[in-house]
């Protein structure tokens, strides 16, 4: 059997197959990827900060999904500013809880919280 290997495979009896270079451009190839990309970044408008919603229950971390509808909902963004910069700490459906929130920060823990309308 060893010799067989050894004195290798004659050759007519060898397959041959051509050896298929691949052309890879990266730029050409992934063009319509960027433009759609671009494209459907657009039409979504500029990037709005929209912190988790986060409840801790028995003491484990419950983390909600926001649905598309509330967050059409919204009227208010609450902004705190402090050293390292803006921080939007949520958000409202009107202008009254955004009072009450702004209102409870300023007396609980001393902030002052900017209320801006979306």
């Amino acid at each position: 059997m060893t010799r067989a290997f050894r004195g290798g495979v004659n050759n007519n009896r060898k397959a041959r197959t051509p050896t298929r270079i691949r052309n890879w451009n990266p730029i050409r190839d992934l063009r319509g990827l960027k433009t759609r990309t671009t494209d459907i970044g657009r039409e979504m408008g500029p990037l709005v900060d929209v912190p988790a919603m986060i409840r801790i229950e028995d003491e484990h971390w419950v983390f909600e999904r926001i649905e598309e509808g509330v967050l059409n909902n919204l009227t208010h963004r609450l902004i705190i500013h402090d050293s390292t910069g803006q921080k939007t700490i949520g958000a409202t459906l009107d202008m009254d809880t955004a009072m009450q929130v702004a209102q409870k920060m300023a007396t609980v823990e001393n902030k002052i919280v900017m209320i801006r309308p979306i």
